[in-house]
């Protein structure tokens, strides 16, 4: 707290200075490579540093703080509530913060010009005011990469002119590029972000992700007002190498959609087993069908009630939902009622229309997904007694007609 109180003071004392006395501020990108210490880690870390020898001053700008102790964190985090804060530190206690968790930083220094710097400073200043600490985070569209993106471009000097995007690309696309080390965890994404995912986009907004600033930046022009063009970076250098380059090697567990189709031929198996024998296996229909609810209720939650980016519409909702409760409710009970057959004949009938469309369905969906679908599919067409019925009481009026059209002959 201290030392924030201290930024504070030095940060507007900056802002009442003359122009002249920015000719030794030096400002410059840090952008930290993914890691795997956290979940939020995977993505990178973007922050500002400010430093200046002529008055002893290095100071780190970081927008991606943020209270996991906070009440309701959880369920905040689930509906996309949840509050980011700005602050200030040591740039040494943030290069010893990321030397323990092993990770490696690039600095780039940029060429702000002084008569932009004090514009930059004031800026900075703002965002310092306790009103202002606070900001909603959105993982696509707000968060502590795009902060120091805004700035850069309002101080830069002139307009920045980012480099020709040379290959179109998606949201999905980006997160993927983060995410494929760890499989789990793209399955997981791709079952909860919806179609606006796999919408074409801007490089600008390809800038979410710190990585794909940092490269952005490199290769940035600053066109000045009077036409000049000179390049946004000065110099750039790794100020901290992480010791750790190896890439680990997947173990087959560590595939969903391998996974999953073991678990497509268990259940197959007891379905076939089950018809010979006629036996239920109730339990562990039940536990599928308990599952898939549960999982359903997050993608309901997510998809209806989160203010997520890109969350809605979800084409996973068609197969994933809350309503599988029932079929776990009604595999737990010894009696058979309609509710339950003519859910798992619905049922049937939406995940076959759903498998038969997947590849129109206007959305890039995890092909692990399919084994899943078919265990609830399977097992719902076992169950379609009440298509049985259904015919049983036509082919009994029908047997009634004729029998009337023979008595009256």
């Amino acid at each position: 707290m201290k030392h924030f109180l201290f930024s504070l003071l030095l940060i507007t004392s900056f802002s009442l200075a003359k122009a002249q006395s920015y000719d030794n501020l030096q400002v410059s990108l840090l952008t930290v490579k993914p890691s795997s210490i956290a979940v939020y880690t995977i993505y990178g870390h973007t922050a500002l540093r400010l430093y200046d020898p002529s008055n002893n001053t290095d100071i780190v700008l970081n927008w991606g703080m943020f209270d996991s102790h906070a009440p309701n964190f959880l369920f905040h985090f689930v509906k996309g509530e949840t509050d980011y804060y700005f602050t200030t530190m040591d740039y040494s206690s943030f290069f010893l913060e990321y030397s323990w968790k092993n990770t490696t930083i690039t600095e780039q220094i940029l060429s702000i010009p002084n008569e932009n710097k004090a514009a930059f400073i004031q800026m900075i200043a703002l965002n310092l005011k306790p009103e202002n600490r606070n900001y909603r985070y959105n993982f696509l569209f707000d968060n502590c990469t795009t902060r120091p993106r805004d700035i850069i471009e309002k101080c830069c000097g002139g307009k920045l002119a980012y480099p020709v995007q040379t290959e179109k690309t998606t949201f999905r696309d980006l997160i993927h590029s983060c995410t494929n080390p760890y499989p789990w965890m793209t399955f997981g994404i791709d079952l909860l972000i919806g179609s606006g995912a796999d919408s074409l986009i801007s490089i600008r907004q390809e800038l979410f992700l710190p990585e794909k600033l940092m490269d952005a930046l490199e290769q940035a022009a600053v066109i000045a007002p009077n036409g000049a063009e000179f390049p946004l970076v000065v110099s750039s250098k790794v100020i901290l190498q992480s010791s750790d380059d190896e890439v680990s090697q997947l173990a087959f567990w560590d595939s969903p959609l391998l996974i999953a189709s073991i678990i497509f031929l268990i259940y197959m198996t007891l379905v076939i087993v089950g018809y010979i024998t006629k036996r239920r296996f109730r339990l562990p229909f039940a536990l599928l069908f308990f599952v898939a609810g549960i999982g359903g209720c997050l993608v309901a939650t997510i998809c209806f009630f989160s203010i997520h980016p890109c969350t809605s519409p979800n084409w996973n909702i068609l197969w994933l939902h809350p309503l599988h409760l029932i079929g776990f409710v009604g595999f737990l009970l010894k009696k058979s009622y309609p509710l339950f057959r003519w859910y798992h004949g619905i049922n049937f009938v939406l995940l076959s229309g759903f498998l038969l469309g997947w590849h129109w369905i206007p959305q890039e969906l995890n092909p692990a997904c399919i084994p899943f679908i078919l265990c609830l599919w399977i097992i719902s067409g076992k169950n379609l007694k009440f298509q049985v019925s259904g015919l049983s009481l036509v082919a009994k009026i029908l047997n009634s007609k004729h029998e009337t059209l023979n008595m009256k002959h």
